[in-house]
């Protein structure tokens, strides 16, 4: 799991990059262009690089369950898979693993793992607690319901500007966005990436 702590921070850190891009721009050139596409980037890429994260512990520990080298939790022993895919485990009994891995991978290749809701019940199949975002608002210093709607929020800003454009309206309005809330985006998932890694591991 430490393998993809380390990547999501890569991912979220190198939003940076396009944070020091949007700084020069806008101080040193003073372009005549909008360059609020620059902040939506890095909005879209902090969640992006959270799904991505979440995806990839709850396939990790899911593997290490089923080596054995992790206990098993409800919602794990109710995992699906097909008959063919029990057939092809037992015939290839050396790669039993990689065949869960891939039953893993392509049942959760359909979910996003954005919303507070998605996030505790994906995580649900390594990590047996109650009340998830209890935990990890404590983690990360704030109340529970104000984490849960801080990443609810980010993620219908996340999806009005990748599935609408940012646009509000019929008179082709976008809506306007802040280098400070992007930072704060940035910080936040930073934090609760930080507090859902050192819960289950």
């Amino acid at each position: 799991m430490l393998f993809a702590y380390k990547r999501f921070l890569e991912l979220v850190n190198d939003t940076q990059n396009v944070k020091i891009l949007y700084e020069y721009i806008e101080n040193t050139m003073k372009a005549p262009i909008d360059t609020s596409d620059l902040l939506r980037w890095q909005w879209v890429q902090c969640i992006s690089a959270f799904d991505k994260f979440v995806h990839d512990i709850v396939r990790i520990g899911m593997i290490d369950i089923f080596q054995g080298n992790r206990l098993a939790t409800p919602k794990y022993n109710t995992f699906q898979m097909d008959i063919q895919t029990y057939v092809d485990m037992q015939n290839s009994p050396l790669t039993a693993v990689t065949i869960f891995e891939q039953k893993i991978i392509l049942k959760h290749s359909f979910l996003a793992f954005q919303d507070p809701g998605k996030v505790a019940d994906a995580l649900s199949y390594i990590w047996n607690d109650n009340d998830k975002w209890a935990t990890i608002s404590s983690m990360v210093g704030m109340s529970r319901n104000d984490c849960v709607t801080f990443l609810k929020n980010a993620v219908i800003r996340r999806n009005q500007i990748v599935h609408e454009g940012d646009y509000t309206d019929v008179l082709a309005k976008r809506q306007d966005i802040y280098e400070q809330d992007v930072n704060e985006i940035r910080q936040f998932i930073l934090k609760i990436g930080k507090a859902i890694y050192d819960c289950v591991i």
